[in-house]
């Protein structure tokens, strides 16, 4: 299903819709009425070169005033207060190092990018304090123990440690153990504080337990002894959180592989992981570390996993918002009602924190000589009578007060005293899209909030690249979204007030879909009508659904919403929809495709170079970008929740190009559901096309299980 991107847009009237060719065949139409001596009508006329002329200005004139509804159409926008949407800081998050101390590195403390030749820096600032341990977290093995053979370890130190850091997957089979070892370069001074941000949690089961362990003697990862104590923020990784460790005294260092070509181990040594191998050469890791295993027990029928988006160690999150290091005086009220006072750097900052958005934002009066400053709250809208209060518009910077005073006392909110001083301290966004750099560039330790470099801190770097940072939103896009705005009204009372909303709330959400409810038809006379619950959603009357996809970019294949993201959408929508409404907000319920295809090559093609086997990798690759979820879809911009797959869609996409070859057979199918449950109706066998119910999304299958094959073509 193709959404109208234009839905619900008032479209301003064409005045005139004459070109200049209607302009050049009215003017000619009329000769022989006005001048019928004049028959020379050939291009080469100057009289016709005269016609042409004033068409031309007369396609002027009228495109001028074809403007005309448009310019109203933005003043309207701007008496409802419609703004832009403002820039989105870009997140991060820095680590950094240290002396032969721990310190503490405060809230509020800026590293920045090395500038190219011309250009600024991009300035990222801490959103919260870290204390920093003098030891680095320097590798990431994964060890698995399969049904039958001996363990391995496979290197994980890229996705997890970085750079460059990104998203990890930890499958667990079912009845079976494995253990994600975490290596530091040296032993702790005092405890560990792991941050254990998720891409997906574990699944929340009694069968599936988490436990720390830490290395010790001689003893192999399999048979490390438990952290005692641990204080396991992350709830056994099935939301975000800080891990405390207290490892014992006889925490010792051990080395999984002995450095290729170096000396003999000696008996002083740290002691090898004899009998574990790594799974590749690749994965050989031959440094002596100390380590802590999170070992993931799955004592269930089924396979269990998480996705890890980050273990932080010694970082702090970060975000191209910036803190004034200073007040701003922004102006001196006149004592007159509905003051607007500019601020210098815009657009604030605004946290992803639904009950208190404008934290960052203090704004104080100040009365008398010298002046005493009184602090003053923003709020929506002003209260009846005095208040010390006013309105924030974080796109244009603009801080509003209200009209009450001895002389308006039927006003809202207060009006500041005559002569007082308006001073603000606040955090605004210094850059959008620009801040989405890449690994390993935030690299120059700048300021802390005090304005110097926080002592003890020998060097900062941000392991995993920049995201979301989004620029100022387009006018067009304004003017599209101002109908929807106008009749939601902050309100989440329809399906499309549900979907607008979301947008509103994160810029994150790539994919939203508000599910009605919706009942089982009955089995049988006189049966009952349970809730729908296929894919583990509940569809009972009084229950709004909404599901939410980010867009991760073109390498996750399958992206999902973190729990900080559901978090977020569903406290902005708990504010705005009615009280007799219950609200769930869930992830993609993804359904693979599976694609037999069959490609017949040219012979000449076959002699350039394009070979069957060349053919078919190409072949996959355009499929998965097909059915990317967000990136993929017959116009290239994603796929709709409920939108079904269409075999000619994908023919088009998956065609080589006419020199090379073309397809000969083509079919499309779905595989089993990845979210586990059963489907609201049967699956077909492989066909023309994909049903798909109305809360399941697109996605490619393992490329294993596609089946592509060429053939030469038979002269």
């Amino acid at each position: 299903m193709t959404i109208d991107p234009d839905r619900g847009r008032v479209r301003p009237p064409n005045l005139d819709d004459r070109t200049w060719a209607d302009l050049v065949a009215e003017m000619r139409a009329l000769i022989p009425h006005y001048a019928p001596a004049w028959t020379d009508q050939n291009p080469s006329d100057l009289g016709i070169t005269l016609i042409e002329l004033f068409a031309w200005l007369g396609e002027s004139v009228i495109y001028r005033l074809n403007q005309v509804p448009e310019k109203n159409y933005l003043a309207f926008v701007n008496l409802l207060g419609i703004t832009r949407a403002p820039a989105t800081p870009a997140r991060t998050h820095l680590t950094f190092t240290s002396g032969p101390a721990s310190v503490v590195v405060p809230a509020g403390t800026q590293a920045q990018t090395v500038p190219a030749e011309g250009e600024e820096p991009v300035v990222f600032e801490t959103d919260d304090p870290v204390r920093v341990l003098p030891v680095a977290l320097q590798h990431a093995v994964l060890v698995t123990t399969p049904a039958a053979g001996a363990s391995s370890y496979a290197d994980a130190t890229g996705p997890v440690v970085g750079p460059p850091a990104g998203t990890f997957a930890v499958t667990v089979p079912a009845g079976r153990t494995v253990q994600l070892c975490l290596g530091f370069d040296a032993e702790a001074p005092e405890e560990l504080r792991l941050g254990i941000r998720l891409h997906r949690p574990l699944p929340d089961a009694d069968t599936v337990k988490v436990r720390w362990t830490y290395s010790r003697g001689t003893a192999l990862p399999t048979a490390w002894p438990d952290v005692p104590g641990p204080a396991d923020g992350s709830g056994g990784l099935r939301r975000d959180g800080t891990v405390r460790l207290a490892p014992p005294a006889d925490w010792s260092a051990q080395r999984p592989t002995a450095v290729p070509g170096g000396p003999p181990p000696q008996p002083a040594d740290p002691p090898l992981w004899t009998g574990l191998a790594a799974a590749s050469p690749a994965d050989a890791v031959s440094a002596a570390c100390h380590w802590i295993g999170l070992r993931i027990e799955n004592g269930s029928a089924a396979a269990a996993g998480v996705r890890l988006a980050r273990v932080l160690f010694n970082a702090a999150p970060a975000r191209t918002a910036l803190t004034l290091r200073a007040d701003e005086v922004v102006g001196t009220s006149d004592g007159s009602p509905h003051q607007v006072f500019a601020l210098a750097h815009r657009p604030l900052y605004r946290r992803p924190d639904a009950d208190d958005p404008f934290a960052d934002l203090v704004v104080q009066v100040g009365v008398g000589t010298p002046p005493v400053f009184e602090t003053w709250r923003p709020v929506d809208e002003p209260p009846p009578g005095a208040a010390p209060v006013f309105r924030v518009d974080p796109v244009t910077g603009e801080l509003r007060f209200g009209d009450h005073s001895s002389d308006r006392p039927q006003g809202n909110g207060s009006v500041p005293p005559r002569g007082a001083v308006i001073r603000a301290r606040y955090r605004h966004v210094a850059a959008g899209a620009a801040g989405n750099v890449a690994a390993g560039q935030v690299t120059v330790l700048s300021t802390g909030p005090s304005g110097e470099i926080p002592t003890g801190v020998t060097g900062v770097v941000n392991l995993g690249a920049a995201v979301e940072g989004a620029d100022e939103e387009p006018v067009e896009t304004t003017l599209r979204r101002a109908p929807d705005q106008l009749r939601a009204r902050d309100r989440a009372v329809t399906a499309d007030d549900y979907e607008f909303l979301v947008r509103e709330a994160s810029p994150e959400v790539s994919i939203c879909r508000c599910l009605p409810p919706r009942l089982r038809r009955a089995t049988g006379a006189g049966g009952a009508t349970p809730p729908w619950q296929f894919g583990a959603i509940n569809r009972s009357p009084g229950i709004v659904n909404v599901v939410v996809v980010p867009d991760q970019g073109p390498d996750v294949p399958r992206p999902e919403p973190t729990p900080d993201l559901l978090r977020e959408v569903k406290g902005y929508l708990d504010q705005r929809r009615d009280l007799a409404a219950g609200l769930e907000v869930h992830g993609p319920r993804y359904i693979p495709v599976i694609v037999e295809a069959a490609l017949v090559v040219w012979s000449q093609a076959k002699s350039a170079g394009i070979d069957e086997a060349t053919l078919k990798a190409q072949t996959l690759a355009r499929i998965a970008t097909f059915l990317h979820p967000t990136r993929g879809g017959p116009g290239g911009a994603g796929w709709q929740v409920g939108q079904p797959v269409f075999g000619s869609d994908l023919f088009r996409a998956i065609m080589p190009p006419d020199d090379v070859g073309y397809v000969s057979e083509l079919k499309v199918g779905a595989g089993a559901p990845l979210y586990g449950t059963e489907r609201p109706f049967d699956t077909p066998d492989r066909g023309a096309s994909v049903r798909l119910a109305d809360y399941e999304l697109v996605c490619a299958a393992d490329p294993g299980a596609h089946v592509v094959r060429v053939a030469e073509a038979s002269n």
